[in-house]
């Protein structure tokens, strides 16, 4: 049997506590298979491909797949949620997400070439994705989202910060636009607000134990 990492650990603990809660419903989830092969599969090998800097994958998963679907009952206010991790060794050699539709700006679609999905939401079929983007002259990628109703956006956080706060989250709908630039005061953008804002309500509530206060300062910060 493998043993699992730490960060592992925490994954699986985390499909637990959605499922234990009584303030959350899961609707859907998933845990598959421990990939086999090295934790670090690419480090020193000079023609191993994309190169990342190896503590990045000691906050990533080996499991070929892992998600969860869910949302919060009442009396907590209401909040949608999902994530679904990619391996970051696969994530690296699969093809980008297609941005040939024409939702996408040229400039995205140019972007969109070298980005490699490590979240999804194929639960809900919504359309979000959270990718990085590799720079041969980088071992730190870039993090783009996508929530498929108003672009592409550059995150302003990097690859280990993005799934510590996906822990912290638990792929609550909007959280990742506390990392962008996208105007949330602006009403275009109020439901993203208002989903924010059940969050930061509900969370710290039905999981007392985790420390939403860098979600809470990101979002006091934007106002």
């Amino acid at each position: 049997m493998v043993n699992l990492t730490p960060w592992e650990q925490e994954w699986v603990q985390i499909q637990e506590d959605l499922r234990q809660s009584p303030g959350v419903r899961v609707l859907q989830d998933i845990r598959g298979d421990i990939l086999e092969g090295d934790l670090l599969p690419n480090a020193g090998d000079p023609g191993g491909g994309p190169h990342l800097a190896p503590p990045l994958y000691e906050r990533s998963v080996r499991f070929s797949e892992i998600g969860s679907q869910w949302q919060t009952v009442e009396p907590y206010s209401f909040v949608v949620g999902e994530f679904f991790l990619t391996p970051l060794e696969q994530a690296l050699h699969e093809d980008p997400p297609d941005f040939t539709s024409s939702f996408y700006s040229d400039e995205e679609q140019r972007i969109g070439q070298g980005l490699r999905v490590i979240d999804d939401t194929p639960f809900t079929g919504v359309g979000s994705f959270t990718a990085i983007r590799l720079h041969p002259e980088s071992t730190g990628p870039e993090v783009w989202f996508s929530d498929h109703l108003r672009g592409l956006w550059r995150m302003d956080l990097d690859y280990s910060t993005y799934v510590e706060l996906l822990r912290l989250t638990k792929g609550a709908f909007g959280w990742q636009h506390l990392f962008t630039q996208a105007p949330l005061e602006e009403e275009e953008f109020q439901r993203t607000a208002d989903r924010i804002v059940n969050m930061l309500d509900a969370l710290p509530r039905i999981f007392p134990d985790r420390d939403c206060t860098p979600l809470r300062e990101r979002w006091e910060a934007r106002l």
